[in-house]
């Protein structure tokens, strides 16, 4: 788990105002300047990973992100829907700090998804989470042969789930270059979106597993 919400549970929700008022004011300044100059709007190009990363705090102690693992989370997931997202840059500061640049990055993340992906298939079991569940995620947390080996649809997503990703363009491009130890590119424009039901996701559980202890061995030659 993420050392921050380790923390004694008041130390965490000071810690979390803290920074919801960090990332509240500077957009506060930008609307208001935005009134009399609405150049000033452009700034929240650059005010978007600020914010991300100021409210994760905040939106995991209310629910808004639950964490099936350090690096994989549902947005607003219910019994109908988990929208799945990979660790944003709070997540990247407190979990994937230790390890180095390009391979170690890339393996122990894809690690934290398979790893939050069996969390969900032992909810589903446990009855905790209903089988009819519809899981959703973007395709770059793994190929498109991978995903369909586990059981996964690929679908185009919708206009309005490009222009989410493209929202948070700074903030995918220095985490995609650390995962490739060099500036990188994500190719945002071939985004995919990943779909499979709980009960589907359940009937994968030996795949997902197989692939976790292999990509496990794998972090002891790196």
């Amino acid at each position: 788990m993420n050392d921050f919400y380790k923390q004694p549970d008041v130390l965490q929700w000071i810690e979390a105002v803290l920074f919801l008022l960090f990332g509240f004011f500077p957009a506060l300044a930008i609307i208001e300047n935005g009134y009399s100059n609405p150049i000033y709007y452009l700034l929240f190009i650059i005010y978007v990973p600020i914010g991300q990363f100021a409210f994760t705090p905040i939106f995991k102690l209310l629910g808004v992100y639950k964490y099936y693992s350090p690096m994989l989370l549902g947005y607003m997931a219910n019994n109908h829907q988990i929208d799945l997202h990979s660790g944003g840059s709070f997540d990247y500061l407190f979990v994937m700090r230790k390890y180095r640049a390009g391979i170690e990055i890339r393996t122990n993340l894809l690690i934290y998804h398979l790893e939050g992906l069996i969390k969900i298939i032992q909810l589903i079991e446990k009855k905790s989470i209903p089988e009819t569940v519809n899981i959703v995620g973007t395709s770059y947390f793994f190929n498109d042969r991978t995903l369909r080996k586990m059981g996964f649809e690929i679908v185009n997503p919708s206009l309005f789930y490009k222009l989410d990703l493209f929202i948070n363009f700074i903030d995918l491009i220095w985490m995609y270059s650390l995962s490739k130890g060099k500036l990188s590119i994500p190719k945002l424009w071939n985004a995919k979106k990943a779909s499979i039901s709980g009960a589907k996701l359940v009937e994968s559980k030996k795949v997902i597993e197989d692939l976790y202890d292999k990509m496990k061995r794998r972090t002891t030659t790196l």
